[in-house]
Formats: C-alpha cells, sequence, structure tokens
C-alpha cells in the first residue's frame, strides 16, 4: 500500500474503496471566487455535500478532484467540504489546465516540476491540503504550433508535462490527463513520460470514452497505462451511454479490468461555459447505471472490483514506488 493525501489528510491506498477517478467540486476560472456573481462559496459547498452524500450511498468512497488553480480549484469549498466529513474521499490535484497559464510560459521543465512541488509538499495556499495527484490537459490546443520558438501552444504543453513527469517521480504521486480523444493525444503524452523515465502505470489518460476507436484505447493499455472512461456525465441519451458502456466491457473482456476506471468529469456547482443548473446527481450514472450494465452484460463482481478500486489504486502504488528517497 501507500500513502494517499486527501482534503482531509493522509490515508492508506488501501482505504480509496470505489473511486471516481475525474470529477469537480467546482470548475470555471482562476480568481472567479472573487466575482460574487459568478461564485458562491457557501452555495457551492451545500451542493456539494448533497451530492457527495448521494453518491456515498450508492456505494462510491472515494473521488479525484482534478481542478487544478488555472481552472478554479477553490481551497474554501475544500474546507468546508473536509469539514462536513461526507463520508468520501475526496483527492485534489495541482497541475495545469488545456491553456498553460502565462507565469509558467517558456519555462523549462525543472521549473515546472518545482512549481508543481512547492504545492505537493507544501500544501496550497497555506491551507495545509496537499494534492494527491498532478493534473494535465492536453486538447485542440496541441494543434497549435506555429509561432515563437518555444512560446507556441506544443511547445508549452510539452514543457509542462515533462515538468509534471519529474515531479511525479520525485513526490510519487500519479497523473491524470484530459485529452483530445480525437487526436489520440494520450500517445505522444505516454512517449513524452516514456522518456522522462515514468512508470506509465501511474498515468490515466483520461476522456478516452470520448474515442470510437477501441484499438487506439488497447494501445494505451497495452504499453502499462490506465485509461479514463470518464465522460458518462456528458451523454447524448441510451444509445451513446451504451456506446460508452460497451468500450469498458471490451477491455475488460481483453483483460485489461485493472487498467480501466470510470467517472463523469461532472460538478454540481459548476461554473465552466454557459450557467447550468445544479445538479445533485451528477455523480451517480457510474454506480447506479454503467456498474449494472456491465454486471448484466458479462463482467463478473471481481471485474468491476478491479475498475473501480484495483485501477486507481494500481496508480498511486506503481506512482509512490518511483518516489525520491527523502533527504
Amino acid at each position: 500500500m501507500s500513502v494517499v493525501q486527501t482534503i482531509r489528510g493522509p490515508i492508506e491506498s488501501g482505504e480509496l474503496g470505489w473511486t471516481l477517478s475525474h470529477e469537480h467540486l467546482t470548475a470555471g476560472a482562476a480568481g472567479m471566487e472573487r466575482l460574487p456573481w459568478v461564485f458562491d462559496e457557501a452555495e457551492a459547498a451545500s451542493l456539494n455535500i448533497e451530492a457527495l452524500g448521494r453518491v456515498r450511498q450508492a456505494g462510491i468512497q472515494s473521488m479525484i478532484d482534478l481542478t487544478p488553480l488555472d481552472l478554479g480549484r477553490n481551497m474554501g469549498l475544500f474546507r468546508r467540504v473536509a469539514e462536513a466529513d461526507t463520508g468520501v474521499h475526496v483527492v485534489c490535484a495541482t497541475g495545469v489546465y488545456r491553456w498553460v497559464p502565462a507565469y509558467l510560459m517558456g519555462r523549462e521543465p525543472d521549473d515546472v516540476a518545482d512549481h508543481l512541488l512547492r504545492e505537493l509538499r507544501d500544501g496550497i495556499e497555506g491551507t495545509g491540503i496537499r494534492p494527491g495527484i498532478i493534473k494535465l490537459a492536453w486538447d485542440l490546443e496541441y494543434r497549435l504550433h506555429d509561432g515563437p520558438a518555444g512560446f507556441t501552444p506544443r511547445a508549452n504543453l510539452e514543457r509542462t508535462a515533462r515538468g509534471a513527469a519529474r515531479a511525479a517521480k520525485v513526490a510519487g504521486v500519479p497523473i491524470s490527463c484530459h485529452t483530445l480523444a480525437a487526436d489520440e493525444l494520450g500517445t505522444p503524452l505516454l512517449d513524452i513520460f516514456e522518456d522522462e523515465g515514468l512508470d506509465l502505470r501511474a498515468v490515466t489518460i483520461g476522456h478516452s470514452n470520448d474515442s470510437q476507436d477501441p484499438e487506439y484505447l488497447l494501445r494505451l493499455v497495452r504499453r502499462g497505462a490506465n485509461v479514463g472512461l470518464d465522460r458518462f456525465g456528458v451523454l447524448r441519451g441510451e444509445e451513446e451511454m451504451a456506446r460508452r458502456a460497451q468500450l469498458a466491457l471490451g477491455l475488460i473482456r481483453a483483460g485489461f479490468a485493472e487498467q480501466v476506471c470510470l467517472s463523469h468529469d461532472g460538478s454540481p456547482y459548476m461554473r465552466f461555459g454557459a450557467p447550468r443548473p445544479p445538479n445533485l446527481d451528477c455523480w451517480l450514472p457510474v454506480p447506479t447505471w454503467e456498474v449494472p450494465w456491465l454486471l448484466e452484460h458479462g463482467a463478473s463482481q471481481d471485474d468491476v472490483d478491479a475498475v473501480m478500486v484495483r485501477s486507481i489504486r494500481r496508480t498511486f502504488e506503481a506512482a509512490a514506488a518511483m518516489a525520491a528517497p527523502a533527504k
């Protein structure tokens, strides 16, 4: 086992239990808490506490919140949720979202690693809450590579990925990646991580059930990485839900259940894009629809436990095994 940092403090990896691999208590932009017409901390906390209570009743024991600073990570919200003791372990993240922040543009990978390590080692914003995971996001911006040498979106994303790999190795934490599956961006990410000597078992390539190509997912898991089938909350009806479920079942049948994790990429208090009404059931489709679907279509209970428990635990334990010895 290994130690996993949560917003209430460290736990053993064996305590994680059924885990949702990619969620958000809130998401929007850094500094949105200064705009009261955009973000209300008390309302966000109330909605999250209720939503976490519902998902705990559905069997979920842990959740990974992949909201770094530039996506609107809010420490006041984390504190309120931690004090409520919902029964759900919440792991929060350091890292960067799709648009590398200006203060990291052009910096060398070691500078990026140092930036991430400050939060991983010292905690976030003086709260004592330490991240348990690193978040990276590669999307449409990776297509952009024309511009001043070294300052293109692609160059910044690649340097940030190298910095994240170096920080992960030192601190012994996993990396979870938002990716544009249509562009198969998990592949160049794994290439960089491999070049940096990262154990790919400590990596999750997220949003992979946006892909229409099961062979792409098989290429990722054959290299040792986890695949995050984590967009069951971005749905277009029963047919699309079943298509995404079939991707999970195919990987299970191919023998890769311990390299599959499930989630929604959802939030009960989303502040990203156009206003959305609160959704207290945003984290329920996996435990109440997807898991029963898998069991009904031939997955075993052990397969479900592999997907919901062992896959995530595996990433934390592989990461911890890489950690540099304390000096």
